[in-house]
């Protein structure tokens, strides 16, 4: 009967856990009511596996898969995610009970008296079970579980991450490589226009300062390209790096950005941004992981039973070492509130855990929707500053011409001849700049909606 009554204790007070398990609620947001009608594309997203390969550029798709493969800090991250899956399958022994074995053997004899050897043997085999009460020991594996879940994520983003560095670099290599094709054309024509104007000086036909102008002009561009030529070996160092390699190692490079090239987007409501960031969803996990760890913290001190079973043999002499087996049953009973103080410090702390998880979950909402807003305007600024750009390049082209036709003819001066040349240089430069951020935000709109899941490598 006395059994009976401690097995229905037992079982009643097992589903109290239920009661003192504090239960998820998502942090509320406000959302702007505009963003119920703004088309952000992510629908396009969702239905294009390895979405990078919409840019149509074989190169860039092999170095973005390259990458994903080989470099040290996504391989970090791995590493992590596994180490918070081992953590998680470590919280998961709990549900069994804990088995210890020991054994000893001993041989002792009095080294003075000539007295038999005295030999001493014994075996035992323990368990322990602590029985959960208060839902502690499921409140634990769940927050394992949640952190590792948070981890997975976190190196989603880290991809996500790795992608689009890695797509910044290639493209600013390709677009420094058409500004210093730029610039090397910009410097021929300065070349020409200082043999020209060297000519024209010992005719007689022009002063000096129209030699020196022009001479100085030929000078700037010859800086302007040893700048670019350093600015391009800066980016290949910073690229070479991201796939593990020494920075002699050179990847395949664009000689230029398609100044034409657009990305067409598919409408869909943006609300989804919120579920499919990994950065977003990863703190929602932080927070149901803090929450549990909460609850945790709190169940630490609530009374605790463990039961407590051993078998143990021993004998003085080896062939008989099982021969008296022994067996002991027992109860462990802990009562960690009589320390009140650290249990109401320890609570408090807890649940700034919970409130900073909860401030941090909000802040990723709210950046998440700020990204995919900044991208959208980006792409849209970009596409009317190309328009403008490609119009402004067929007019520099017209006043280049006139403006030499001019000066020869000794209408203008050599001032507005070299301003020209100056204008289309820059104006050519510019587009490239303007296509460069066009592509960028592209991508950064693909990332701000959470981009698509990258797999795991498989493991070793």
């Amino acid at each position: 009967m006395k059994n009976l009554t401690l097995i229905i204790m037992i079982f009643l007070s097992s589903g109290c856990g239920a009661l003192l398990k504090t239960e998820y609620q998502r942090p509320a947001v406000v959302i702007p009511e505009h963003w119920n009608q703004r088309n952000t594309g992510t629908s396009w997203v969702a239905h294009s596996s390895h979405w990078w390969d919409t840019f149509e550029d074989p190169q860039l798709s092999r170095a973005i898969n390259d990458v994903l493969v080989a470099n040290n800090d996504l391989a970090a991250a791995g590493f992590r995610l596994q180490q918070a899956r081992l953590d998680s399958q470590l919280a998961n022994t709990n549900l069994t009970p804990e088995v210890t074995t020991s054994g000893s053997a001993s041989n002792s004899k009095n080294t003075r008296r000539d007295t038999n050897a005295i030999e001493n043997y014994s075996v035992s085999v323990g368990l322990s079970y602590e029985l959960d009460l208060w839902g502690k020991l499921a409140r634990t594996r769940e927050q394992s579980a949640w952190l590792a879940e948070a981890s997975a994520l976190d190196r989603q983003n880290t991809a996500l991450m790795l992608i689009g560095t890695t797509s910044q670099y290639y493209w600013l290599i390709g677009n420094l490589n058409q500004k210093i094709a730029n610039n090397q054309r910009s410097l021929e024509l300065a070349n020409e226009t200082e043999s020209i104007i060297t000519s024209r000086y010992h005719a007689g036909y022009v002063s000096k300062l129209d030699l020196l102008q022009a001479t100085q002009s030929r000078l700037d561009q010859t800086n302007n390209l040893a700048d670019l030529v350093q600015q391009r070996e800066e980016a290949r160092n910073s690229l070479a790096i991201l796939f593990n390699r020494p920075s002699s190692v050179r990847l395949s490079e664009r000689a230029g950005l398609d100044l034409s090239q657009t990305i067409a987007l598919s409408p869909e409501l943006p609300l989804t941004v919120i579920s499919r960031r990994p950065d977003v969803q990863s703190a929602e996990w932080q927070l149901r992981a803090a929450l549990a760890g909460s609850d945790v913290a709190k169940l630490n001190f609530y009374p605790s039973l463990s039961l407590n079973a051993s078998l143990a043999a021993g004998s003085n002499l080896f062939t008989q070492w099982f021969t008296n087996p022994a067996r002991t049953l027992g109860s462990t009973v802990a009562l960690p509130f009589i320390q009140w103080n650290t249990v109401e410090l320890t609570v408090k702390r807890s649940r700034l855990d919970v409130d900073i998880a909860a401030a941090t979950f909000r802040d990723k909402v709210y950046a998440a929707l700020a990204d995919v807003e900044k991208s959208i305007t980006q792409r849209q600024t970009s596409e009317l500053q190309r328009q403008n750009a490609l119009q402004s390049l067929a007019m520099s082209q017209q006043r280049l011409v006139l403006a030499k036709s001019q000066y020869l003819s000794g209408a203008v001066s050599i001032q507005s001849w070299l301003d020209a040349q100056d204008n289309l240089l820059a104006v050519e430069n510019q587009l490239a700049d303007i296509q460069n951020s066009y592509l960028n935000s592209t991508l950064q709109l693909w990332m701000a909606l959470g981009g698509e899941n990258i797999p795991e490598p498989p493991s070793a």
